[in-house]
């Protein structure tokens, strides 16, 4: 007998009330009735529901960023009536049309039209947002609604790490980019929940971190990574990206770092091997390197700077493949000789602080000038994706406290326009005017944050507000803040050394394949005490201070 193949939905739903109504237009009573509906049920005698008569609309926030979609409980009425329901991750995106300021329903649907029926129970939608649109076109209109949910699909799995810090902004800004890692990830890892929706491995690079520092390892990460490399036989370039191939083989050496998973990464050695022959040839004796294209963030992109970043990020890629062989016991010479070649060459960093950041990070010494690129400024000429870098770079070259400062002044920035979860991209400047944050609409002289801000691929209202590459501030404030570095593959040696700046305190709690690595950094005296409560297995180190 035929064995049936099933596939089965592991995912959680949890139905959400609204947490306040936006705005009311037209014939709407007992709206406030749906904030706090008990009953979620279609009856037929219905005694605490919203009538909604003629043309009219209402919009519901219910509080944070979500995946999922709606579910609508109508009662008695006209049935059949159209309905057009709109999710969106700003109020102005919920009521903007398709095409409007770069909405759209690409990728998932989030504008439908569709006849509602009376006496039902409906669920619509899979898309990212924090708001949602009600609104009826026929004057014929008159239907009671007993209750309205957003339904909340995640992972059930459960987060185990945890920062708290004596600083309640660096403590909410963890606590949002842990939520935006969550949203990010459920069976595979995505770059976003309501675009592109897809397996992204450059974005990998900080979600993967983060959720590692999250949840335990449960096969999402090497489910992703083996997606990616399934649909990219050599030598096709991952997402068509010749550097999302580099980041594959970094993701892989930080993934057996920080899992000490070696079954999966030995699996990995063939097609390794071929990739890093691949990369080798793409780069000349001479330092010059061909490689068909340049990328390393899209506001560097074209830029003149980007060569230089493509050169770090290759010997950040080749340092990375020259541990691997460590593990596989192999020499190809190919990540020796890619980092030899790309040191004979080099060029000055005139504008972009990620560029500065990837080249010192990449080991290759730093002009005066490109110091100041990075540390002057604050966070003007961020971005969420390479946040991690620009952070524990800034760090170094500047201090933790300026460091602290740039992160408080870039996610906090994010959370002053209403951010429950964090962006594709963000750019400070941007607060320079009178700007409308996401959770109303704009006012005569106001820009809309949302919708009105953006470039290259995310412009407007296809701008993503759930991103999970800008959760790299998880990884800097438990590697550099708290200074917890894995001296052993799979945390089997740890080493702490704090750097906590103007922090009186910061703990964490960390899981390991072991169980969970307990750390407590504190101010006393004038001096830095740590102490750890480690699992078995696991050997502490602690830095003198």
């Amino acid at each position: 007998m035929q064995a049936t193949l099933r596939n089965i939905d592991r995912l959680v739903r949890e139905y959400i009330l609204p947490k306040r109504i936006v705005l009311i237009e037209g014939d709407v009573q007992g709206a406030e009735l749906l904030l706090s509906a008990a009953a979620q049920q279609v009856g037929l005698g219905e005694q605490k529901a919203a009538r909604l008569r003629g043309k009219c609309r209402i919009v519901f926030d219910f509080g944070q960023e979500l995946r999922g979609g709606l579910r609508v409980v109508a009662g008695r009425g006209t049935g059949g009536m159209p309905v057009r329901l709109r999710l969106g991750e700003s109020v102005g995106e919920c009521l903007s049309d398709i095409g409007q300021k770069g909405s759209t329903n690409d990728h998932a649907l989030r504008d439908i039209t569709l006849p509602l029926p009376i006496l039902s129970d409906q669920q619509f939608f899979d898309s990212g947002f924090r708001f949602a649109c009600i609104e009826f076109s026929d004057e014929r209109t008159d239907i009671c609604l007993q209750a309205v949910n957003a339904v909340s699909v995640f992972s059930g799995r459960e987060q185990v790490g945890s920062f708290v810090c004596s600083d309640a902004l660096i403590n909410r800004i963890f606590s949002v980019a842990a939520h935006t890692v969550k949203l990010c990830s459920s069976d595979y890892i995505w770059d976003g929940v309501k675009r592109d929706r897809l397996v992204w491995v450059g974005d990998l690079y900080p979600e993967i971190t983060s959720f590692l520092t999250l949840f335990a390892d449960d096969g999402c990460v090497s489910r992703s990574l083996d997606f990616v490399k399934a649909e990219t036989p050599l030598p096709r370039w991952m997402n068509d990206f010749p550097m999302y191939s580099m980041w594959w083989i970094i993701i892989l050496e930080e993934y057996y770092r920080m899992t000490g998973n070696a079954e999966y990464v030995l699996e990995q050695r063939a097609y390794y091997e071929k990739l890093i022959r691949q990369i080798d040839a793409c780069v000349a004796e001479s330092g010059d390197f061909d490689f068909g294209m340049n990328f390393v963030d899209w506001p560097t992109h074209g830029h003149t700077d980007e060569p230089e970043g493509v050169r770090s990020l290759c010997k950040l890629c080749a340092r990375s493949g020259i541990q691997l062989e460590k593990l596989y016991g192999i020499h190809t010479g190919c990540a020796e000789n890619i980092l030899e070649k790309l040191s004979r060459k080099g060029a000055e960093v005139t504008e972009k602080k990620q560029i500065v950041a990837l080249k010192y990070l990449s080991g290759t010494p730093l002009s005066e000038g490109e110091r100041r690129i990075l540390t002057e400024g604050g966070a003007k000429g961020f971005s969420t994706f390479m946040s991690c870098f620009l952070l524990t770079a800034l760090s170094d070259l500047g201090g933790e406290d300026m460091a602290l400062a740039a992160l408080r002044e870039y996610y906090g920035g994010m959370l002053a326009m209403g951010a429950t979860s964090f962006w594709e991209d963000f750019d400070v400047e941007w607060l320079q005017r009178a700007v409308c944050p996401i959770d109303r609409l704009a006012l005569p002289g106001e820009t809309d944050i949302h919708g009105d801000f953006g470039k290259f691929c995310y412009i407007g209202y296809r701008h993503s507000l759930c991103h999970g590459w800008s959760a790299g501030v998880i990884p800097f404030l438990i590697k550099r803040i708290l200074g917890v570095t894995v001296e052993e593959a799979g945390y089997k040696k740890v080493r702490i050394a704090p750097r906590l700046g103007g922090l009186e305190y910061a703990k964490a709690e960390i899981p390991t394949p072991y169980g969970i690595l307990r750390v407590d950094c504190r101010r006393e005296n004038g001096k830095t005490v740590v102490k750890a409560e480690a699992p078995a297995g696991v050997e502490v180190q602690i830095a003198e201070n």
